[in-house]
């Protein structure tokens, strides 16, 4: 069931992927996927070398040799990780769905990591009753191993969840990380939770990533093929978080712009709308806009000069504020970084589907 780096050229079992299913579509490789891939095994090799440098002059102690093996593990796993998440998203071969019990699932993934958690001294719990959902059996294990994986490197205590939500109804399950200390930020390795993302996006799933209080939490929705899938924002709930919040949007290119500026207006946003950032500024500086945003939603790159001093410009007004960045990649979808400056992203073709989800994800974040 899963691609062995060590015989990459093995073929992947016919049971994993027998049919493909209609709403399936191959994934672009994110390039910062790929150069946090590159920096993390740069990073962990660099170290290793530090580590074995003491034994060209002598003989290496026990305890060092021990953690070196360790680590050696943790990459050829890693390594391992990768590859399996690199070919699905490549679409080689079909998926085959069937019935599964996500919560039976969730509690299996539990029994598999105890062993690990009784030694990293991490509490699991959860989750309790039944939530079916048609999925592909390979894809949702490889997903509850780099969830459990990454909530037992972050979480003092981990409780998993499973349940339905949305209409129409979607199975929904989740990894409640929580510790003492509510500092986040120097401690969340994007690797995981990029992997984690691109697989569920490739699947048709939601993915998302959040901080509330002393927790960080994890969850994914199985969302429905294509041809179910919510079209408007009028057939979402309201999101109590976004409603009469203020969104600055800018977007030179008009049919997001338009689209983006009609799907907050649905949402109970209140929305001013720019093609370009000298535009921002005008309104910015003008005394019709008195109130700062809590949101920019812009379609033009964040580290480019004009676009970061807006930025620098409207925190200085409001700290808290969300940068949301519009992009060109049908499977663009993060929120933003717990600790850094990097924006969310959301790709423009997917505007219907993960907008107004991922501002109110944003706010809800702060």
């Amino acid at each position: 069931m899963s691609f062995d780096a060590r015989h990459p050229n093995a073929p992947t079992p016919a049971a994993d992927f027998a049919h493909t299913s209609p709403h399936l579509a191959v994934a672009r490789l994110r390039p910062d996927l790929l150069h946090k891939v590159g920096e993390t095994f740069a990073v962990a090799l660099s170290r290793l070398q530090a580590r074995l440098a003491p034994a060209a002059s002598g003989q290496l102690e026990p305890a060092v040799l021990q953690s070196v093996l360790a680590e050696v593990v943790r990459l050829e796993r890693l390594g391992v990780q990768v590859q399996e998440v690199a070919h699905v998203l490549a679409g080689e071969g079909g998926w085959a769905t069937e019935r599964v019990d996500v919560a039976a699932a969730l509690r299996q993934a539990r029994a598999m990591a105890a062993d690990k958690a009784a030694l990293s001294n991490v509490a699991l719990g959860g989750p309790e009753g039944a939530c079916e959902a048609e999925v592909n059996p390979a894809v949702l294990g490889q997903l509850l191993q780099l969830g459990m994986e990454y909530a037992l490197h972050l979480g003092e205590r981990v409780t998993l969840s499973c349940g339905v939500e949305g209409e129409p109804p979607c199975p929904r399950l989740g990894f409640a990380m929580q510790r003492a200390s509510a500092d986040w930020g120097a401690d969340v390795d994007e690797l995981p939770w990029l992997l984690f993302s691109a697989l569920a996006r490739v699947s048709g799933w939601l993915p998302r990533r959040q901080i509330v209080g002393q927790q960080l939490l994890l969850s994914l929705t199985l969302g429905l093929p294509a041809e179910a899938a919510v079209r408007s924002a009028a057939l979402l709930p309201t999101t109590p978080v976004a409603v009469g919040r203020r969104v600055l949007l800018v977007d030179p290119q008009e049919t997001s712009r338009v689209l983006a500026q009609s799907l907050l207006h649905e949402a109970g946003m209140q929305v001013d709308a720019t093609g370009s950032v000298e535009q921002a500024w005008a309104g910015f500086n003008s005394s019709l806009h008195p109130q700062p945003p809590d949101v920019l939603l812009i379609g033009l790159a964040t580290d480019e000069a004009p676009c970061v001093a807006l930025v620098d410009a409207l925190r200085a007004r409001q700290p808290r504020l969300r940068v949301v960045e519009l992009v060109d990649d049908d499977s663009a979808f993060a929120f933003s970084v717990p600790g850094s400056d990097n924006p969310a992203r959301v790709g423009r073709h997917t505007l219907h589907r993960t907008l107004v989800s991922a501002i109110s994800q944003e706010l809800d974040a702060v």
